[in-house]
């Protein structure tokens, strides 16, 4: 396998990357939002399953990120072109889970909107890196 085709799918740590974002904001959800709430001998399961649900989020609006700059990679796009895919992909994963939230009775609080924009830039980021290494190698790959 080529160092190209092999960088090109460099872009699918999107998805651990997103976990790890996912279960970071759900506990700083948690903290501001909830926490003071829950009895101190409750509050093993829910760290728990904020946790489990932020890997789970986290990771599901990276996967469509990571594909989209997957496919314009492959199919010789620019690196401009994958980020701005990764991002859309990101952006529409967050505008559904703000309405879906928002649908449910859920308060949006300053996290989200913070979380969205970050969360979309550094995806984008990523993925126009990774994009840019597979088109232009390194001298000797």
């Amino acid at each position: 396998m080529s160092n190209t085709a092999r960088s090109r799918r460099a872009v699918f740590l999107l998805v651990p990357m997103g976990a790890l974002a996912g279960m970071a904001l759900a506990v700083l959800n948690f903290q501001l939002s909830y926490a003071s709430a829950v009895e101190p001998g409750d509050l093993a399961p829910y760290v728990l399953w904020t946790l489990a649900g932020g890997a789970v989020l986290g990771g599901s609006f990276a996967c469509p990120a990571s594909v989209a700059a997957y496919l314009g990679a492959t199919s010789g796009k620019s690196a401009r072109f994958c980020a701005a895919a990764a991002g859309s992909a990101l952006a529409v994963c967050w505008l559904l889970y703000a309405a879906v939230s928002a649908s449910g009775g859920t308060p949006l609080t300053w996290l989200l909107p913070a979380a969205a924009a970050l969360t979309t830039a550094a995806g984008a980021w990523y993925a126009w890196f990774i994009a840019r290494r597979s088109q232009h190698p390194a001298p000797g790959n």
